[in-house]
C-alpha cells in the first residue's frame, strides 16, 4: 500500500460517518435538556454556543453535511486565544465548524460532537474502554453534570458502541482518551474525589472492574 492509499484508508470516510450517525440517534434525556441551561445563557443551550464549545468535525463529515444541508460552515476564530486553539488542535482530518444556531437545528444533521456532548470515553488502567465520563472542560458548564441520573441508559449503550468502534479505528483518539483517563485517575487520587462513570448495560455491576477503574 503506497502512502497516499494508506492515508486515504486511515481517514474517516463519509460512509462511516453516516453509520455513526445511525448509532448516535438516541436522546440523552427524556426531555429537552436545553431547558436546564437556556435561562442562564441568554436563551441559548450551553452546548449550542461556540462561546462555550466549538464543534470539531472530521473533514469528511463536513463534506458530507455540506451535501445534505446548508446548516454548517467553517468556524472563524475572533481573538488570539481562538486562533491559537485552531492552529494547535485542527488536524489533517479534523476542522472546527459552527452551525446557524440552535433555533435552526436539524437533528438529523447534527455533528458527532453535538451528538456525543457532554460525555467522552473512559479507559481503565488496562487501556480498555469500560464506560463514559463527563468531558472535564465542560463539567461545570453543562447542567447535566449535576443530574447524572437523568441520562438515559439507551444513550449510554449506543454511545459506548460508537466509541468502541471509533477507538479501534483511530489510534490517535485512542491515545488521547487513554491519556485523559489517566489524568482523571491521578486527580481522583490527589483530590480524593470520585468521578462519575456511566457503564453500558453489559458492564454494570461487574465487580471485577473495580480494581481497574
Amino acid at each position: 500500500m503506497n502512502p497516499k492509499q494508506k492515508a486515504k484508508f486511515l481517514e474517516i470516510q463519509e460512509e462511516e460517518i453516516e453509520y455513526y450517525y445511525d448509532i448516535l440517534n438516541e436522546n440523552i434525556v427524556d426531555f429537552d435538556c436545553g431547558t436546564l441551561c437556556k435561562p442562564d445563557n441568554n436563551g441559548v443551550p450551553f452546548c449550542c454556543s461556540v462561546r462555550n464549545a466549538v464543534p470539531y468535525l472530521y473533514k469528511k463529515e463536513f463534506e458530507l453535511l455540506k451535501k445534505r444541508t446548508n446548516l454548517w460552515k467553517e468556524w472563524i476564530p475572533s481573538n488570539k486565544q481562538e486562533i491559537k486553539m485552531k492552529m494547535e488542535q485542527e488536524s489533517d482530518d479534523g476542522i472546527f465548524c459552527e452551525c446557524k444556531g440552535h433555533q435552526f437545528c436539524e437533528r438529523e444533521n447534527r455533528s458527532i460532537s453535538c451528538r456525543t456532548f457532554p460525555l467522552e470515553p473512559y479507559l481503565d488502567k488496562r487501556g480498555v474502554l469500560v464506560g463514559l465520563i463527563y468531558i472535564k472542560s465542560f463539567v461545570h458548564g453543562c447542567p447535566l453534570s449535576k443530574h447524572p441520573e437523568k441520562i438515559r441508559q439507551e444513550f449510554i449503550d449506543t454511545h459506548f458502541l460508537f466509541w468502541e468502534k471509533l477507538l479501534l479505528r483511530k489510534k490517535d483518539e485512542y491515545d488521547m482518551y487513554l491519556a485523559a483517563s489517566r489524568t482523571e485517575r491521578r486527580l481522583r487520587t490527589k483530590n480524593k474525589q470520585e468521578f462519575k462513570i456511566f457503564f453500558p448495560s453489559h458492564l454494570k455491576e461487574r465487580e471485577y472492574l473495580l480494581k481497574y477503574i
